[in-house]
């Protein structure tokens, strides 16, 4: 962070040589945890913006862009989504898009930090909405590769959908182990026989490179896999997502499928989604797919992938 004038500024380093500012009002939190740097401040554009280890991670003004996108694709595709794991989403708004389905019984959340919890019950009721007191929803501080290895393990009951909203698998970041080969098999697991699992998967532009390779890992688990994007305007990019799936395809579905099925399902507002930002989704921009067809490039738990990765070429 740094001060011109007078005016406070954060800026983001997303890439070497790409960088982006917002000019803040004031700091609300400034907080090194056992796991993370967080930052909670109030922008003058986009309300109270979450940064974790230097990255942004949401904005009260555009959070919804991302976790409607990061929910209802795989929420709409499932038959009757009942039980669902949320691993991160310290926000809560994750938990608070899926709670809106009549069919959830259960929603788990799982996220390592309980510091971000408590900064997010503190300072961000507008983004959780109380979903935290919602009687079908629990909290559970852990780490999410102990407890999805748990329900593979057959320990723990397994999820009809699961959503993973980490953060970045950036150099010694916990979530880095989350994005390898061996973690993904045991996501696969944790599944029900027709489950479907989400992630965030880096942003896009200018090098995809990471999200590739992240993509192509799940292609060897999965038999279905689906790359898609929204575009965030206080990330001013792309943040990409990969929908994976055991049998549904979220691309069988027709228009009228998913406007009936969101009339059916949800109970509240949707800002973004709905059955035109559905398809727009999953056209994602050529120089992704360019890239995603060259990748032969695989995360493991012994040469884990890191973002950002400052080429355009898989073959690194």
């Amino acid at each position: 962070m740094k001060s011109s004038r007078k005016r406070l500024w954060v800026t983001e380093e997303t890439y070497r040589g790409y960088r982006i500012s917002h000019e803040i009002k004031k700091v609300i939190v400034s907080k090194r945890t056992r796991w993370q740097y967080i930052k909670l401040v109030e922008t003058i554009n986009f309300g109270k913006m979450l940064i974790i280890d230097g990255l942004i991670q949401s904005s009260e003004k555009d959070e919804m862009n991302y976790h409607e996108a990061i929910v209802h694709p795989a929420m709409i595709t499932h038959k009757d989504p009942s039980r669902v794991l949320i691993l991160g989403g310290g926000e809560g708004a994750c938990l608070r898009e899926v709670l809106k389905y009549r069919s959830v019984k259960h929603a788990v959340m799982v996220d390592i930090d309980a510091d971000m919890v408590d900064i997010s019950k503190s300072y961000l009721a507008s983004m959780h909405e109380n979903a935290y007191s919602d009687p079908r929803a629990s909290v559970v501080i852990d780490d999410a590769l102990k407890y999805v290895k748990g329900i593979s393990n057959g320990s723990k009951e397994g999820f009809d959908v699961i959503i993973q909203d980490l953060t970045d698998p950036q150099e010694g970041s916990p979530s880095r182990m989350l994005y390898t080969l061996e973690y993904f098999k045991h996501v696969y697991n944790a599944l029900t026989d027709d489950g479907l699992f989400v992630l965030q998967a880096t942003l896009l532009n200018p090098y995809p490179t990471t999200y590739a390779v992240i993509y192509n890992t799940l292609k060897h688990v999965f038999p279905i896999v689906r790359a898609y994007a929204t575009y965030v305007p206080c990330y001013a990019n792309l943040s990409g997502f990969i929908l994976c799936s055991k049998l549904h395809d979220p691309l069988e579905l027709d228009d009228e499928d998913i406007e009936d099925r969101i009339k059916e399902r949800i109970v509240g507002k949707l800002h973004t989604y709905d059955s035109i930002a559905h398809r727009s989704y999953f056209m994602i921009p050529k120089h992704v797919r360019d890239t995603i067809e060259r990748t032969n490039v695989i995360s493991t738990d012994d040469n884990p992938t890191k973002f950002p990765i400052y080429s355009s070429n898989a073959n690194y």
